[in-house]
């Protein structure tokens, strides 16, 4: 930390400082006797400040719901505590006119600070941690240290400034880099010298500790919240923009306030911040329209939502693929073993419950280790790909082809009597037969055995080794006949349990 700096911050005579007769407020609400008419005699002495209290307690930011003429009416209105924060809150919260700091926009400044100020009254009364009335003066005060750094060392800090406007970040950073310190070292030392409540000078001293970890106090984590909505809604050239999003992220991590309470939270302060800027007199273009606000943030609403559809989607078409590779033959992209396997158990499943008959093909290409011994593996996949194809076209829409393995292939038949299943699998044999692959100018020709099961009687889920047993039993039985051709067998019962 500069020391040096800091000294100089501190031993300034431009250091800024409450007026004598907020010194004076001060002083007398030490004391338990004081009585309604002195405070009401000692803030008449400062006319400008009498305007400010009597606007302020007749403005609906106060709560007061009768018309107030009077300076004692208003000091019994709101009581000893309210007025002392009060005519300290407001005698600060005027642009300062003698700030010679360029870049330091004190109208922003004071905007910035009564926002700070509203919120964190507002989120104290929300989440019953801290006194509304306490965390009014600590949100207020909780960037003077800005306004001390600005008017005592306006060179150093101007710096800073050029620096934040160039590339808006995080101011406090960029202070402690140019620095040495940020506004909450310097603001935290001031306040404890005006005598100002222990637990609001450490929360301020505090509450910009960390980038990272949210305050422990219940009071840092109301002015980090209300630093948030004063950037939100009154932007500044040299802080880092504000987005909804951001604002609602921080309001849920804070407080746990989900969407549409944050835009609640926020619909609220903004508007005893444009009541607060009528009774400062602030030009209507310092603050943001709660309609642009509300339209961000239900724009963002909208982006979210056409996010996680999107997401869905995506998620969905990824699943969807996945589920297609894993059930897909990566070589002939008709289905794969597993598929085929699967798909054995439900269709077993629902003949089980209906009886009805079906067939299973069990098909393999003749000689097929001859086309990898002559042409090369190439030829071989390639033989693969026309048959599982040509198997595909010709099956019926109702039948599920699949590769079995290697050179072997199977086809599910459903509900089909035995002579439509050898129309079948005699289609499917001679589309084969009839195939011509082009190799190299010299065209493949391809021809296929087939073993059928027919399953008229279906005793258990569990038959499925069997009936595959079966067709491919009826293969070999097509092999040792002379190949390229089909073979038959009606399977019963006693061989299924079997």
């Amino acid at each position: 930390m500069n020391s040096d700096l800091l000294e100089k911050i501190e031993g300034s005579p431009r250091l800024p400082t409450p007026p004598a007769v907020v010194m004076r407020l001060l002083d007398l609400t030490q004391n338990e006797n004081t009585t309604v008419q002195e405070l009401a005699d000692t803030i008449a002495l400062d006319p400008a400040l009498t305007s400010k209290v009597l606007r302020f307690v007749n403005s609906p930011i106060s709560g007061v719901t009768r018309t107030v003429t009077s300076l004692p009416h208003a000091v019994a209105m709101l009581g000893v505590r309210a007025v002392k924060l009060l005519a300290l809150s407001l005698s600060f919260l005027s642009p300062r006119r003698d700030c010679n700091c360029q870049g330091f926009d004190t109208e922003s400044f004071t905007m910035q600070s009564a926002i700070c100020a509203i919120a964190s009254r507002k989120l104290a009364d929300i989440t019953k941690t801290e006194s509304p009335q306490e965390a009014f003066l600590a949100g207020l005060l909780s960037q003077i240290g800005r306004l001390m750094i600005a008017m005592t060392v306006p060179k150093e800090y101007e710096a800073v400034l050029a620096r934040s406007t160039q590339a808006p970040s995080d101011l406090a950073l960029i202070e402690q880099d140019i620095l040495g310190f940020n506004y909450t070292d310097i603001g935290a030392r001031v306040l404890r010298r005006w005598r100002l409540p222990m637990a609001t000078c450490d929360a301020i001293a505090q509450y910009r500790q960390s980038n990272t970890q949210p305050p422990k106090m219940p009071l840092g984590k109301i002015l980090i919240a209300g630093e948030s909505l004063a950037t939100l809604l009154c932007p500044s050239a040299n802080q880092t923009p504000l987005d909804s999003d951001t604002y609602v992220h921080t309001m849920k991590n804070l407080f746990d306030m989900d969407h549409d309470q944050a835009s609640q939270c926020l619909s609220l302060i903004a508007a005893e911040a444009d009541e607060m800027r009528h009774t400062l007199s602030l030009p209507s273009d310092s603050l943001r329209s709660l309609e642009e606000l509300d339209y961000a943030m239900k724009e963002r609403v909208a982006e979210l939502s056409m996010a996680v559809h999107i997401e869905h989607q995506e998620m969905a078409e990824n699943q969807e693929e996945l589920m297609r590779r894993a059930t897909t033959d990566a070589l002939t992209g008709i289905a794969n073993r597993a598929a085929f396997d699967a798909r054995m158990s439900l269709e077993l499943e629902r003949v089980a419950r209906s009886g009805e008959t079906f067939g299973l093909l069990m098909i393999d290409v003749d000689h097929f280790k001859s086309f990898n011994d002559t042409y090369g593996h190439q030829a071989g996949d390639r033989v693969l790909k026309e048959v599982g194809k040509i198997l595909d076209d010709n099956a019926r829409k109702v039948d599920y082809v699949a590769r079995y393995g290697g050179e072997e292939f199977a086809v599910i038949a459903p509900d089909t009597p035995s002579n439509g299943l050898l129309l079948l699998a005699e289609r499917l044999r001679q589309a084969v037969e009839s195939l011509h692959i082009p190799w190299q100018g010299d065209p493949l020709k391809v021809t296929i055995s087939v073993g059928v099961a027919v399953v008229e009687e279906i005793v258990t889920t569990e038959s499925t080794a069997a009936i595959i047993k079966v067709a491919d039993d009826q293969l070999y039985q097509a092999k040792a006949s002379g190949r390229n051709c089909v073979r038959s067998h009606n399977c019963k019962a006693a061989a299924l349990c079997g």
